[in-house]
């Protein structure tokens, strides 16, 4: 009989992994969109924005008004909300793939905008990028490929929508492809809760001490 830890090793390595292995050209994919989008947001603030710090604080004051004042939040508060706004957006990216993957196309795209944006307006207001690199490396490294894995299976989840695997039906391949995504989500949520706590406790200091 089958211990609890042998179990758990189990279901890591024939459900969690396997699927991360099958997903890895789509987990590409989507890095490599997340990055042109980081890209055409630098650019973006750079040529459209005409470099003008002021514009991204007002998309930045618009969030904070959806999600209460950020900078009066505890550590505790802050840690809750972006681990809570993390794994919303996991779950949207990979469940509302169905729609021929085009969510997960628009999440990464978009979120790799905002931090070109980001990039854009730091480097405008004199900062450096080896500090905005220390800013968002440490959870950053963590964060992203959660994000890129539940990307991957929701492009999966589009691709087999309009093209089922032989002798499957397409509603075969959706349960399927839920049930493989329900069970990424025991990496994904750790992952996710690890790189708040970085965030929160780590990275904003070293952000801090080094403006």
């Amino acid at each position: 009989m089958e211990s609890r830890k042998e179990k758990i090793t189990s279901f890591y390595k024939n459900e969690v992994f396997t699927t991360i292995k099958e997903n890895k050209n789509l987990m590409l994919i989507s890095l490599g969109l997340f990055l042109l989008g980081s890209i055409s947001g630098f650019y973006i603030f750079k040529v459209l924005l005409n470099n003008n710090p002021e514009v991204i604080n007002s998309f930045l004051k618009e969030f904070q008004d959806m999600f209460g004042p950020l900078e009066e939040m505890t550590s505790l508060e802050l840690f809750f909300t972006i681990f809570y706004i993390n794994t919303r957006t996991s779950f949207l990216i990979m469940m509302l793939g169905v729609f021929v993957g085009f969510f997960p196309f628009l999440s990464l795209w978009g979120n790799g905008t905002v931090v070109g944006l980001l990039y854009g307006k730091f480097i405008a207001e004199g900062g450096n990028s080896l500090v905005f690199l220390m800013g968002i490396l440490p959870h950053g490294v963590i964060e992203i490929p959660a994000i890129l894995i539940a990307a991957s299976q929701g492009f999966r989840l589009g691709k087999e929508i309009i093209s089922p695997p032989p002798g499957k039906s397409r509603s075969e391949s959706l349960r399927v492809n839920i049930r493989k995504g329900l069970k990424l989500f025991a990496l994904i949520i750790p992952l996710l809760l690890i790189a708040a706590l970085i965030e929160v406790y780590i990275s904003a200091y070293l952000f801090k001490v080094n403006l």
